[in-house]
């Protein structure tokens, strides 16, 4: 399907006006990429997997004859740096932020086919364009949105084939072996560059079984089979997963959970809805709700007739019960994932980071619930230019007090009161934003774009140039240990580095937290005693970013590594037991 056919719609009356807001939009984004550059500590984390791909040992957080751990949770985004690396020469510190920009622009494409393609009511239609521009200026406007087109990390990349998967799904019809091929890709392709991605990748297992089991010819079932070929790339993965790292699951899980945690989760998820006033959306998500049930009793109560329902990818004017349980598994793959970090995981430790693909939803779904509402178009444009007016007044007065911060003292566990500088008469609505967030920040959740962009400079002035790093020697096996890991393993890329918070190691990773302490994400494991000592550090980090091997009284051999690293995990699983 070329871009002018998926652009394609009778109503559409000037194309070139779409592509203008189109084009407006990706100029905007591109100011909002500069403006909210940053690479996070932990993006280096995935370049040193890299680096030593480049080096020949493969993904590796040290090489042999160190255990091989999985520290990273983006393999198609660590192969995709890796390949461009290796094409043409740019290291992932310099073309990973292009890369998520391009990702970015990408779902801004994909966000206007879904607003060009929804089949709108006769009163809502003949302003399809008005829509258009604000829901690009909503996105383009978003602190979240823009925050994460950068960072070095996959956020951009992961986001931009959800909703490629949520447009193949209910924009495709599910009755042509394209929608397979497409909605199988797009599956496989989240869940190689996101483990929770696997979620998706069960609802599309789940929709396509059920669609297989429909009544259709052996040829026709058969290249329908075969088109979900995609698919198998997922257990192709597991499988190499396995046999490299010895786990079927990455080595961060096991660093980062260490138990359910709704009352972190639900703060985080308050804090989103008030930030930017999704509270909107939620009372026009109840309200069609109730529309559409009143209707559903009305009709099976005997009042009226079956009446029709617009299907939004506007091939049908009735829905289909296929089409029907394509979107009931697409909202109950979307609402799953946001319960499990929600409630399970208990939010993220970057600023909305696994939220920050509902707003690629969200906005663009205002639209749809204002046609299923059956509202008057002055009434929707309201409404909606009401909704995208209220998003601002938060995130934004946070941005203003924060972005000119640029020292690490002034950034570390960055917390700002929003309320403290509105008007009096609007604090009361600040006030539970700014409660929530200083937990939140306290137990390292929902670390704000400027703290993660001041430690990265903080930590890249502290060390040497990588160039500087290559030089040091590497025989012996020189052990360095330190707990904030990504710069420093990029810029010594010939050093073993004892990751202490355990996202690269797998005795700290299963190491039993000490419940005493207060819950820290992600920063919750810590070395058992003794542990670190075993390898013999002997890097030392000076002033003046000087970093010196020290040699060692008793040589490190690769035996006493092993000998290590086996009876430590020993001991860890007995602790566990």
């Amino acid at each position: 399907m070329s871009f002018l056919e998926m652009l394609s719609d009778p109503d559409a009356k000037d194309k070139r006006w779409a592509f203008f807001l189109m084009l407006l939009a990706g100029v905007a984004l591109i100011v909002g990429w500069r403006w909210f550059w940053f690479l996070t500590d932990d993006a280096y984390i995935s370049f040193r997997y890299i680096s030593n791909s480049i080096l020949g040992h493969g993904y590796v957080w040290n090489p042999p004859p160190f255990r091989a751990v999985e520290g990273y949770t983006n393999f198609l985004w660590v192969v995709l740096l890796d390949l461009v690396w290796r094409v043409f020469g740019a290291e992932p510190p310099q073309s990973a932020n292009y890369l998520s920009l391009f990702f970015s622009l990408f779902s801004l494409l994909l966000v206007s086919w879904m607003v060009l393609r929804i089949r709108l009511n006769e009163g809502l239609r003949r302003y399809r364009l008005l829509f258009l521009g604000l829901v690009l200026i909503a996105i383009t406007t978003n602190r979240t949105f823009l925050t994460w087109t950068s960072s070095g990390l996959e956020t951009a990349m992961f986001n931009f084939f959800l909703v490629l998967w949520v447009c193949c799904c209910l924009f495709v019809p599910s009755s042509s072996v394209w929608w397979v091929f497409s909605v199988a890709s797009a599956a496989a392709c989240m869940s190689l560059t996101r483990p929770d991605g696997l979620l998706f990748l069960a609802a599309t297992v789940v929709m396509l079984s059920v669609s297989f089991l429909q009544k259709q010819p052996s040829k026709h079932r058969f290249k329908r089979l075969a088109a979900s070929f995609p698919l198998l790339a997922v257990p192709a993965h597991l499988i190499w997963r396995r046999a490299t790292y010895g786990e079927w699951l990455p080595n961060t899980f096991y660093a980062k959970y260490t138990g359910i945690w709704p009352e972190s989760g639900v703060r985080y998820a308050l804090s989103f809805v008030l930030e930017y006033a999704l509270w909107v959306w939620l009372a026009l998500v109840v309200y069609v709700l109730v529309v559409k049930v009143r209707a559903y009793l009305r009709r099976h109560g005997g009042e009226t007739g079956r009446s029709e329902t617009v299907n939004p990818n506007g091939t049908s004017s009735t829905w289909s019960i296929s089409h029907r349980m394509i979107i009931i598994f697409v909202c109950a793959a979307i609402v799953l994932h946001v319960f499990y970090y929600t409630f399970i995981i208990g939010g993220d430790h970057f600023e909305y980071r696994v939220y920050s693909h509902l707003i690629l939803l969200i906005i663009p779904s205002f639209l749809w619930l204002c046609n299923a509402a059956r509202l008057k178009a002055t009434v929707s444009i309201s409404l909606f230019a009401a909704f995208v007016l209220l998003s601002y007044p938060i995130p934004w007065t946070h941005w203003a007090l924060t972005h000119n911060l640029n020292t690490r003292e002034q950034t570390h566990k960055l917390r700002v009161s929003v309320s403290s500088h509105w008007p009096p008469y609007f604090r009361w609505y600040a006030r539970p934003f700014d409660r929530f967030q200083f937990w939140l920040i306290d137990h390292y959740v929902c670390v704000r774009h400027q703290e993660h962009k001041i430690n990265c400079e903080f930590l890249k002035s502290l060390f040497p140039s990588r160039e500087e790093g290559l030089l040091l020697p590497s025989d012996h096996y020189p052990v360095f240990a330190f707990p904030a890991v990504g710069v420093v393993s990029w810029v010594l890329p010939k050093i073993n580095i004892i990751d202490q918070h355990g996202i690269n190691d797998y005795v700290i990773a299963r190491t039993p937290p000490i419940r005493s302490r207060i819950r820290m994400m992600a920063h919750e494991r810590q070395a058992p005693e003794g542990y670190v000592e075993c390898f013999s550090p002997n890097v030392r980090l000076f002033d003046h970013k000087k970093i010196v091997v020290f040699p060692r009284e008793k040589e490190l051999t690769a035996e006493d590594i092993e000998s290590c690293e086996r009876t430590w995990a020993e001991k860890v699983r007995k602790m566990n037991d």
